[in-house]
């Protein structure tokens, strides 16, 4: 399987890229660019995109990009299992008064750790200032490439020389990284980078190749001795390795020098050891770091680093972890659940306790209202029949309509209106809801009339009419029928 990727690195005065390919014989380096970036007009977005546009460069390899060297800072902290757990889970309070930058404005990442003798441990972390890191990736979105890797330089380079020169694998060693602004030290054992310090380089500008390598050698000389006793607690031994990358186009008198002061054998790194070079173009940038960014993502069995992508992404966003969350749902659910059937269970028990309570209390009602009643079988429905009951009765006594007037209002003032007993004989009363008739005999037409007369002046009757007035001839007697519409206003 053929897998392409490209390693960019953009210093302060230089751009460099390189596009290598990894194939079942080895890594092969397919295209090289590199330019010196010292106008201000010199715009990197607008070289990236000459790599595709101009220098063949595949758009669809996998691109790593490096960070500023002083954009990077490294802090070894010395920390106990509980502290050592808490960097581990990316909780970054422990950084508060390590970085130059806010905890909550850092892009930080764990590389290695190592315990010590007083039973803690030193953790190598590297961090950023998330401004940093984005104002890096914007650079690459004008270009319109999506890098997978954010590394840091002596990361990377430390993967060009674990690929190159193995034997560094072997035992302990010193990384000496060194370009135009920074002098960068990495200890190393085995295939971890225990400490790294970044100084700035600082000679004088009228000085002579040699004299400024006789500078940067015994500057690298005196940091390494510091650097070495700190970590292991001894001076360095005698022909420890030191591996050194420099931009400088002539190091044999830095080597010289470094040899001589530490007594060590110090080796220039060379990046097509093992790593084959198609292009057969040799660039005068450095391509140390642009070779170890594509090697990191190419050989992640043969390198180690960091990624200040995916520690951005974590911190602003926690990966998912489905099994935890799909645990926690069941549990949430099952917990409602529970409460569910409690919050059923004691709501028919308070059920059953009210139908308990109320059906006593109807049978004292019962009891109480219909002491004479002694069979008692459902207290509400027999409730229910007699008042029933009751309302039948009392309906011969209720209005029967919306006259106001009742059955007993009705029988009084025709009982109260009429003439003389002798003169008239009522023979029946017929009271409906509006209306009443009486049919009766008296002995002359006058008595009916004035008897008419008098119910028109009683306001409970509205209208009084004398129907089927007729005398006998033989008896003298007057049958007479008399109709009588009821008021529909409730009596005063």
């Amino acid at each position: 399987m053929v897998k392409r990727c490209i390693g960019i690195d953009v210093g302060p005065f230089y751009l460099c890229a390189l596009q290598v390919v990894r194939t079942d014989k080895g890594f092969c380096v397919e295209k090289v660019f590199g330019t010196q970036i010292r106008r201000s007009t010199d715009s990197p977005e607008e070289m990236l995109r000459l790599l595709f546009n101009r220098y063949g460069f595949d758009r669809r390899a996998d691109v790593a990009i490096s960070m500023p060297h002083d954009a990077v800072f490294f802090r070894n902290l010395e920390t106990d299992a509980e502290g050592l757990e808490q960097i581990r889970e990316r909780n970054w309070s422990a950084l508060e008064h390590n970085f130059p930058v806010g905890a909550d404005k850092i892009v930080a990442q764990e590389y290695s750790y190592h315990p010590m003798p007083n039973g803690k441990y030193s953790v190598l972390t590297a961090a950023s200032a998330r401004t940093s890191l984005h104002e890096r990736l914007n650079i690459f979105t004008e270009a319109k490439m999506h890098p997978g890797l954010v590394e840091a330089p002596i990361f990377a380079v430390h993967s060009t020389v674990a690929v190159n020169h193995p034997e560094i694998m072997a035992g302990q060693a010193v990384i000496v990284y060194i370009d135009e602004c920074y002098l960068t030290l990495a200890v190393t054992r085995r295939d971890d980078i225990l400490v790294v310090r970044s100084i700035p380089i600082i000679t004088e500008s009228d000085s002579n190749i040699e004299s400024v390598q006789e500078q940067i050698a015994q500057v690298i000389s005196r940091e390494v001795r510091v650097t070495w006793r700190k970590v292991f607690g001894a001076d360095i031994e005698r022909d420890t390795k030191i591996y050194l990358i420099t931009t400088g186009k002539s190091s044999g008198h830095l080597v010289e020098k470094i040899e001589e002061n530490l007594h060590s054998k110090t080796t220039i790194v060379d990046c097509y050891a093992a790593v084959e070079n198609l292009s057969r173009q040799m660039v005068h940038i450095p391509v140390c770091v642009a070779e170890g960014l594509a090697l990191r993502v190419l050989a992640p069995e043969k390198t180690k680093g960091i990624n200040f992508l995916e520690a951005d992404k974590a911190d602003a966003a926690p990966a998912l972890n489905l099994i935890k969350e799909f645990v926690f749902c069941a549990a949430l659910i099952c917990a409602i659940a529970v409460f569910l059937l409690v919050g059923m269970f004691m709501r028919l028990s308070h059920l059953e306790a009210a139908y308990t309570r109320i059906k006593k209390e109807t049978t004292e009602i019962f009891k109480t209202t219909l002491p004479e009643e002694k069979n008692i079988v459902n207290p509400l429905v027999q409730l229910g029949q007699k008042i029933e009951s009751f309302r039948r009765d009392s309906r011969l006594f209720a209005s029967l309509s919306d006259s106001g007037l009742s059955p007993l209002d009705v029988l009084y003032k025709i009982s109260a209106s009429s003439p003389l007993p002798e003169n008239i004989k009522v023979d029946d009363i017929l009271i409906a809801a509006d209306t009443a008739r009486i049919n009766g005999t008296c002995d002359s037409f006058e008595s009916v009339y004035q008897w008419q007369q008098l119910l028109q002046e009683d306001p409970g009757f509205t209208f009084v009419d004398v129907k089927d007035i007729q005398k006998q001839s033989k008896s003298g007697v007057v049958h007479f029928t008399m109709l009588l519409s009821l008021s529909t206003q409730e009596p005063k």
